[in-house]
């Protein structure tokens, strides 16, 4: 509500103001009073004014003395409600979104209070958008137009020009706040609520057995979890493009391998299996999710059936044995849930991620995949796999949101396990790789070392969030008590009949050892409780470990660690006073030193040659420093007069481990020597555990699993219990593994650069049991990727419903950096500069900068530009800008390291100086450096040119995989066979030089090489007709006539927006108008026409647009028989013979040439407008006439022929064509064309003689022509020339870094301006829909075949108008009949001596392609009984470019599928194939009679 300045300025004693202008306008008298310190607050009146008057917060400084502009005020209502920050101003007035987010009534009296900045800075402010791309480059842009603005929860966020997100959370430390001020330190998490989230479904053995609470877990998919996920999606209104997909695996025993035909694998054990997928929802966008909740729980049971029985049916007809009266056999079993095909699906998954530049979506962002298992997060995995999973996981930036429909195991989880050879110290490979040469998934190459045997190893992988469903109504969960379970087939299985069951279960007995418990000593119920209470009771009191680093490694603490480590750490805080017991007869180990000392005991390099480093030892015994722990030897005894020791057995504290009976140590030991022991590594738990129970030959009985806390359950209570401000950090646990904000040993570690290279220290393996309190260095290092993605702790116990509903963005920076020694010892550095030449930089990519005064400030400008541009193109590619850790002190007081021979140094400069992404090249004085797994990038300014630094680590070779499987997609008969390559995506090889050039402006075009992004679009002719029947002179347009009008239209908003250098715009020169050339042919017919492709050249040499600049000429001083004769002369206006519609018309020319002609060769026309006027005026006065006599003089391709005592009959000119019109003789006397499915016989004459044509144009348009952006909005244009009214019209559009936003206001501004004109544009794919398997595996066409061919007619080409192809002439015109209109021709049907161009397509399209007028669907023509190919247009969803929403149960994909159901039972259908057969026929005419032979 607004309010007059003369009602807010009330003194304080009641009295109102005269209104009088001189008492408005004379300002109050108040005395000068000192600024205001913190704390300081008064109550003042509110005055709510409408958002349109302003957006910020106005104050009136009369009413306050002492409050200064840019001090920050809190407002509150009262005690009771919420305050909001805002930066003082110039006037006053609160705007109406706050007021009511904070409960300000207009004209109320609220408390005032001067709050102090660095109290009220957000440490972390999270952002959700919708409906759009929101590019790195714009988050980047976005997070600096937000500083030092004061921020509130739910405040949409407008930036240039448009609300672009909500603010959804503000962190204060580890506080969740109402309002805070932003600060460039300030994190921002960018959370996507429309993104393609693709939902994995494992279907094995245990999705059919039962869960704790009697409930199946196929059943928790369709009934608990999935509706949980959809109701969060809906209430948080979520708009993501879905796919579900099932995953299964099934193993064939030797005898089956003959019957069970397809692509049989053979994993590391020898077992033979099939992977299959089946779609169940193809890239929908679905708000009603009950009939896809149906349709999943129907696949469930007939998926089975389908991979075991059905799929095999096409064995019995080819098996010459089998009888025919024979059942299929039913072959195969599901594998268990550890042996699934995880990382392969997650593959296939990745290739539409890691193109996702290619046919871009502008209402999409991010990308998310959800595996939902009945397993516990074991699996069994392929190193080679493994390895190559995590580089594309790496350089995706994306997370695996894992959900378990079981309980938490009471192992590590997510755990994969592998077979690989143990690393061996090599000292060329360890100064080659540095750390990871030591690493069991990096390190020792899959080449078996001399006597050496593959072993198992443990990998907890970084990138994947696990979470765990566990609903459970009927079995509250209890916080002060261990729940204990045992999983037993044969309770689960029992009947209500069948109660002697239970006598055939039987429980081990433990093993007798009246040493351990003394069965003698009598001890009373109290005891035995006393010792329950002691091990399973909550217990608070704890001490922070110390990390400390060593000098052979170091011990990295996370920051968020997963909760299975979380409850290893807070197991050790709560257990009792118990002296552990050794169990290894061989070795003796005294007590550990005080912390701080040096002696360690002495080990032989033999046990300590698999262990972790020392540091880790200490880790260990920093954490149980809160008990008085002994390490006793086979030759000490065990204190019996302790109730704890007796009723501890060895099997309370024993881990879980491979082998039965195997020594095993103690908890403080296990973590050094576990490893050590052959039994540890040799057998895997795969074998022997009830989790892994392995199908085939190579299944063994399950060993009991041994326990190695007991409160594993109680660590789930302690998760949610409140904690020390000094230990917040310190507990902060998570999937990820990421380093701690609070990074006290990382800083200690960067100080020393000899602690960066970890080579020397020996192998760290991972024990799934053994719930490990750090974590590897390179481990760390790579996934400290997602550190600023967490405000706040993550705990395993918990469901990441806000990484599943709305899915993370990558952060933008990142604090890892390596230190000098990493980098002298593990990269490569690779080094080159450009010379900053403002008189030649020309870039479309950066806006120049303002003239300054001289060359050199001129100079650094442009550098800047530059440089934040370069910055700019790398983070759309997904690096990351590095910052400085927290706490950090100030890098000039780093050691200095001098330069040494590789060319690396670290000094001052080397460290990144930024410590948020707003810091970020704010001037040319600090280099920045940005990072990417693998890569860093340091781009610095000299002060004369601009030097990029890429330092590369060195890598273990990352092998392809390859990979077959069968897919049922969505458009799909069944499963079909799938052939690929997984292999990695860097950008290793990248052609970053070049793209900096471009940013430069020292190239002008975007090279294939480079990773731009596009998307190709298409003009559609709708079905309705035009609603502009009149033209521009007040003639009457047919539809045709209209349409073609429309194509103008677009013509002139393609030359508005044509981009312009600068120095072109201060020189005052015109852009060359935009031209299309309409016909009536095919685009493979046309460019047989001569008339046409005359034009062709004069548009690609520009000539006829261009004025002369000697033209003395005026039209108004001429006759009319002179101006004839001038249009005759040689280079007059183009005098041919012209057709339209088998209609020709000779000795015309078009008005857009004569419209050029006036404009090119008289003075007194200056414009196109001047030539149309002139053009009206001669017909009038006799000169010429239109064709037809429909139409008065109109500028573009309308015929006109001069007046019968003007005309002169225009000289054939010869041409290289065959024949003039319509097809080549040589292509249409070909017998052999026809039927279709025959491909065609190819030219034997050199390339060098075919004619070379390009049919499109390409030029960089500028989409924000009013500059209200702070960067450059430039795209580049591709577009046909040619264009027929009846068919499609194609551009495409190409950019890097430019805002999507203005990419698709554009794009719905033509949209809007061609519709009216019976025109509509719809996204397209860029390459053929037969190859759409090649980029997205779990999308395919749909094929229809013909049930009868088309027939065969020899003379055909007689029959059909001039210029017709003949190929595929029927399958055309079933298509046409069915609302389908040409989009792309195959390359073969063009005329062989000719070498068509497109700029904008990559490779020839093999089959002709077609589009429904509505845009929903695809169609290939294969030719003869083949029949086409269909596919559903997925880029057209709702709210997409092209898409019609006149309700909101218009859903294109079921439009399509519409489509598609009455093609193919058309075409399945003989009796209408013949029929309609027939009927075009009868169309044709007939072919003309040879004369009769001359006698004489």
């Amino acid at each position: 509500m607004s309010t007059s300045r003369a009602e807010s300025q009330q003194p304080p004693y009641g009295r109102r103001r005269s209104n009088t202008s001189q008492s408005i306008l004379r300002p109050l008298l108040t005395p000068t009073a000192p600024p205001l310190v913190v704390g300081d607050s008064k109550v003042l009146n509110s005055w709510v004014h409408d958002v349109k008057e302003s957006t910020s917060v106005i104050f009136n400084h009369s009413w306050w003395p002492g409050v200064v502009e840019g001090d920050i005020l809190s407002v509150s209502a009262g005690s009771d409600h919420d305050s909001f920050l805002f930066v003082v101003p110039k006037d006053d007035g609160v705007p109406k979104p706050i007021a009511e987010a904070f409960g300000l009534r207009n004209n109320s009296e609220v408390i005032v209070t001067k709050v102090d900045k660095e109290k009220y800075s957000a440490s972390y402010v999270e952002l959700s958008f919708q409906d759009q791309y929101l590019g790195r480059n714009d988050m980047w842009r976005l997070n600096k137009h937000l500083v030092d603005q004061c921020i509130y929860t739910d405040q949409e966020v407008s930036f240039i020009g448009s609300i672009v997100a909500n603010i959804h959370c503000i962190y204060v430390g580890e506080q969740k706040v109402r309002a805070a001020c932003m600060t460039s330190r300030t994190k921002v998490v960018y959370r996507s609520l429309s993104a393609k989230v693709t939902i994995f479904i494992q279907v094995c053995l245990e999705l059919w057995e039962f869960a704790g609470d009697g409930e199946r877990y196929n059943e928790k998919v369709v009934h608990s979890f999935l509706p949980a996920l959809f109701a969060k999606w809906q209430e948080t209104g979520t708009n993501h493009t879905v796919t579900i997909c099932l995953i299964s695996r099934v193993y064939y025993d030797e005898s089956e391998i003959l019957y069970a035909a397809g692509p049989l694998r053979r994993d590391e054990g020898g077992n033979w299996y099939k992977d299959f997928y089946k779609v169940i929802t193809d890239l929908e966008v679905l708000h009603e999710w009950k009939p896809t909740l149906v349709s999943l729980k129907n696949s469930f049971w007939t998926f089975q059936r389908d991979i075991l029985l059905t799929h095999h049916y096409h064995r019995a007809p080819t098996d010459p044995s089998a009888g025919k009266d024979e059942p299929v056999r039913l072959v195969g079993k599901l594998s268990y849930a550890h042996d699934g095909p995880i990382l392969e699906a997650l593959n296939l998954n990745l290739y539409p991620t890691e193109t996702h530049y290619i046919d871009r979506s502008l209402g999409l962002t991010g990308a998310s995949t959800i595996m939902i298992t009945p397993g516990t997060g074991y699996f069994r995995v392929s190193k080679q796999l493994l390895r190559l999973t995590t580089n594309r996981m790496l350089d995706q930036g994306f997370e695996l949101d894992l959900v378990s429909l079981a309980k938490a195991p009471l192992h590590s989880s997510p755990i994969f396990s592998f077979q690989g050879h143990e690393p061996k110290r090599r000292t060329e490979i360890d100064n080659l790789y540095g750390s990871r040469a030591t690493d069991p998934l990096w390190g020792a190459d899959d080449e078996p070392n001399e006597g050496s045997e593959k072993t198992t190893f443990w990998w907890e992988p970084f990138w994947v969030s696990m979470s765990f469903w566990d609903e459970q109504v009927d079995l509250p969960f209890r916080q002060d008590r261990f729940v204990a379970r045992a999983k037993m087939h044969e309770i689960q299985m029992l009947g209500l009949l069948e109660h002697d069951v239970l006598a055939t279960i039987e429980v081990p007995f433990l093993p007798g050892n009246d040493s351990i418990l003394d069965t003698t000593s009598k001890f009373s119920k109290a005891d035995a409780e006393k010792f329950d209470l002691g091990v399973f009771s909550l217990k608070t009191e704890s001490k922070r470990p110390s990390i400390t680093s060593s000098e052979r490694g170091i011990a990295i603490e996370t920051s968020q660690r997963s909760a299975s480590e979380k409850r290893a750490y807070r197991t050790s805080l709560v257990s009792p006073k118990i002296t552990s017991i050794e169990e290894t007869p061989t070795r003796i180990i005294h007590d550990l030193p005080a912390e701080g000392s040096s002696d360690l005991p002495t080990l032989s390099a033999k046990r300590l040659s698999s262990s972790p480093s020392q540091s880790s030892i200490h880790s260990l015994r920093s954490i149980h420093s809160t008990n008085s722990m002994t390490l006793i030897g086979s030759g000490a005894s065990t204190p019996r007069n302790s109730i704890t020791s007796r009723l501890t057995p060895s099997w309370l504290f024993k881990p879980f481990r491979s082998g039965p009976s195997e020594p095993q140590t103690t908890t403080v030991s296990a973590s050094a020597s576990s490893h050590t022991l052959p039994a540890t590594t040799s057998s895997p738990p795969a074998r022997t555990s009830p989790l892994s129970r392995a199908p085939g030959p190579s299944s063994r009985p399950a060993a009991p699993v041994a326990i190695k806390s007991p409160l594993l359950k109680l660590n789930r209570s302690l998760d949610e219990d409140p904690l020390p401000p000094g230990k917040v950090a310190l507990l902060r646990r998570s999937p990820l593994n990421t380093p701690p904000k609070e990074d006290h040993f990382a800083r200690r570690r960067s100080m020393n650069p000899g602690l960066g290279n970890l080579s020397s220290s020996p192998t760290v393996h991972t024990n799934p049991s053994r719930l490990q309190v750090s974590t590897s260095h390179h481990q760390a290092s790579l996934a400290a990727r997602w550190q600023h993605s967490y405000p706040l702790p993550v705990f395993k116990h918990e469901i990441k419903w806000a990484s599943i509903v709305t899915p993370c963005c990558l952060p933008l920076t990142v604090e890892y950096f390596p230190t000098a020694s990493e980098l002298e010892n593990s990269y490569d550095v690779f080094s080159y500069d450009f010379v900053v030449d403002p008189r030649e930089m020309r870039s479309f990519l950066v806006n120049p900068p303002s003239p300054t005064g001289n060359a050199d400030g001129l100079r650094k400008a442009w550098a800047l530009v530059v440089m934040r541009g370069m910055a700019a193109v790398r983070l759309a590619q997904g690096f990351q800008f590095v910052i400085q850790r927290e706490n950090q002190e100030d890098p000039k007081e780093r050691v200095r390291v001098r330069r040494s021979q590789s060319f690396i140094a670290v000094d001052e400069d080397m460290i990144p100086r930024p410590k948020g992404a707003a810091e970020v090249l704010q001037s040319t004085h600090n280099p920045v450096y940005l990072s990417m797994s693998n890569e860093i990038h340091r781009i610095s300014y000299t002060g004369e040119a601009i030097q990029v630094r890429r330092y590369v680590r060195r890598m273990p070779p990352i092998q392809p995989f390859d990979y077959q499987c069968l897919i049922w997609p969505k458009l799909g008969e069944g499963y079909t066979e799938q052939k690929t390559v997984f292999k990695t995506h860097g950008l290793e090889n990248y052609g970053w030089n070049r793209l900096d050039m471009t940013v430069a402006g020292y190239e002008n075009q975007l090279n294939e090489s480079l990773r731009y992004w596009r998307t190709r679009f298409v003009v559609i002719p709708t079905l309705e007709s035009p609603t502009v029947t009149v033209g521009p002179s007040g003639e009457k347009l047919n539809d045709e006539e209209a349409r073609i009008l429309g194509m103008e239209k677009l013509q002139e908003q393609f030359t508005k927006l044509k981009w312009q250098p600068q120095d072109e715009k201060e020189k005052g020169l015109t852009t060359v108008p935009t031209r299309f050339l309409p016909t009536t042919l095919s685009p493979a017919a046309s460019v047989l026409d001569e008339n046409l492709m005359a034009q062709l050249d004069q548009i690609h040499a520009a000539g006829p647009l261009r004025k002369k600049l000697k033209s003395e000429r005026e039209i108004g001083e001429m006759t009319l028989a002179a101006i004839a004769k001038a249009m005759r002369e040689e280079d007059g206006v183009p005098i041919k013979h012209n057709h339209w519609h088998r209609t020709k018309y000779p000795d015309s020319f078009t008005g857009f040439d004569f419209v050029s002609w006036l404009a090119r060769e008289f003075r007194d026309v200056n414009s196109r407008v001047q030539g149309v006027e002139w053009g009206n005026k001669l017909q009038a006065q006799g000169l010429f006439e239109h064709v037809r006599g429909h139409h008065n003089f109109l500028d573009g391709h309308y015929f006109y022929r001069l007046k019968p005592e003007f005309a002169v009959p225009s000289t054939p000119s010869r041409t290289w064509f065959r024949s003039r019109h319509g097809v080549a003789e040589d292509t249409i006397s070909r017998p052999s064309y026809y039927p279709s499915s025959v491909s065609r016989l190819k030219n034997s004459s050199p390339r060098r003689n075919k004619k070379r044509l390009i049919l499109s144009q390409s030029m960089v348009i500028d989409i924000d022509p009013n500059q209200h952006s702070d960067q450059a909005e430039t795209v580049v244009l591709h577009h046909d020339i040619i264009h027929n009214p009846t068919t499609v019209f194609h551009f495409e559009l190409q950019w890097v870094g430019t805002t999507a936003r203005y990419i698709e206001d554009q794009l719905r501004q033509w949209n809007k301006t061609i519709e009216r004109y019976g025109l509509k544009l719809v996204e397209a794919y860029v390459s053929q829909i037969g190859d759409i398997r090649e980029r997205n595996a779990f999308q395919s066409c749909f094929p229809i075949r013909l049930a009868v061919a088309p027939p065969i007619v020899p003379d055909l080409h007689a029959r059909v108008p001039e210029g017709t192809l003949i190929n595929r002439y029927f399958e055309y015109a079933l298509l046409k009949r069915f609302g389908f209109i040409i989009d792309v021709e195959a390359a073969d049907l063009y005329p062989e001596q000719i070498d068509v161009i497109y700029s904008y397509r990559r490779s020839p399209f093999k089959y002709s392609q077609f589009v429904h007028r509505t845009g929903v669907a695809f169609v290939q023509v294969l030719g003869g009984r083949s029949g086409f190919l269909f596919l559903t247009n997925r880029l057209m969803g709702p709210g997409r470019m092209g898409t019609a929403l006149k309700s909101k149960d218009h859903r294109p994909a079921a439009e399509a599928d519409k489509i598609r159901t009455e093609l193919f039972e058309f075409c399945s259908k003989s009796d209408e194939l013949n029929k309609f057969y027939d009927e075009e026929l009868a169309l044709l005419g007939h072919a003309p009679e040879e004369p009769p032979p001359l006698s004489i």
